[in-house]
């Protein structure tokens, strides 16, 4: 008999700075679903953590993908930032039973970039699969062929892009790749499993998804909170001023930067109105 997961990430600091490092988690991602053969039903990566929703019988395999992303983007970060992430990168999962509660949690990991005020609503955050539940219902044709404009098979890859993409692993020929490098979520996200719990209704699932609800610390999300609480630069934007800084001060990344340099960034960062939490996350202080 099958079982609801959620699998999720936990940590104060950045691990996802830019473009690349989004891309990365989400192919492994996507290929691990496939090696172990789990249901994915949702799944939302935030700067400093994750949240996925899998089904399945065999418990074993939720814990092989565990071990298997861990592992995985613990090596990326340690290769592309020359610094071991350790337990900064900590993965647990919860078993959810009940339609009631297995409704909650999908909408919670599907919005879970609006209940930390990342985007004022959750089909303009791009690193989430929210916005493959009912695509073919909410994308007008035009944008469908600009879309499939940007998109191949992976058996349309060379040996070498498909290196790149998802490594050693294998994944189905008919999976969907941006131009972006990035795996669409609809290749291996259940959608048609997602809809039932919606039955299948696109009005119904839109209601539901957008309507006010609490945040991640049980406050009302109001929509003139959430527009001002999101303004500002992103995570991605204040990396890209640190790591800048830190290439031009020769090092290696943002990790290495002696007391002096420190300070001095985060002086910068300060002049351009980038608030002291959002600092303290992005140069792990």
């Amino acid at each position: 008999m099958n079982k609801m997961y959620h699998v999720f990430s936990e940590g104060e600091n950045v691990l996802f700075r830019e473009n690349g490092d989004y891309v990365f988690f989400n192919n492994k991602f996507a290929s691990s679903i496939y090696t172990f053969q789990l249901q994915a039903l949702a799944e939302t990566t935030m700067s400093t953590h994750f949240h996925s929703m899998l089904e399945t019988a065999d418990e074993k395999a939720v814990d092989d993908l565990i071990l298997k992303l861990r592992k995985a983007y613990s090596l990326y970060y340690s290769a592309k930032y020359g610094y071991s992430i350790g337990d900064s990168f900590k993965v647990s999962k919860l078993e959810i039973s009940g339609m009631e509660s297995i409704v909650n949690e999908l909408r919670y990991v599907m919005k879970n970039q609006v209940h930390h005020y990342v985007a004022s609503y959750p089909f303009a955050y791009p690193y989430s699969s929210v916005s493959y539940v009912f695509i073919d219902s909410l994308i007008p044709p035009v944008f469908v062929d600009a879309l499939n404009a940007r998109i191949s098979k992976i058996c349309e890859l060379n040996y070498r892009q498909k290196r790149r993409l998802v490594g050693l692993d294998e994944v189905p020929d008919n999976w969907l790749v941006l131009d972006n490098n990035m795996i669409l979520p609809s290749s291996y996200i259940n959608t048609a499993r997602v809809r039932t719990f919606w039955n299948n209704n696109v009005k119904s699932f839109m209601f539901d998804i957008n309507k006010n609800q609490t945040d991640a610390r049980k406050e009302i999300i109001r929509a003139d909170n959430l527009d001002i609480r999101i303004a500002g630069y992103s995570d991605i934007d204040v990396c890209r001023i640190i790591d800048d800084f830190s290439a031009q001060a020769g090092r290696k990344s943002f990790h290495f930067l002696n007391n002096h340099e420190r300070n001095s960034i985060v002086r910068i960062l300060k002049q351009k109105a980038v608030n002291e939490e959002q600092i303290r996350r992005c140069l792990w202080l």
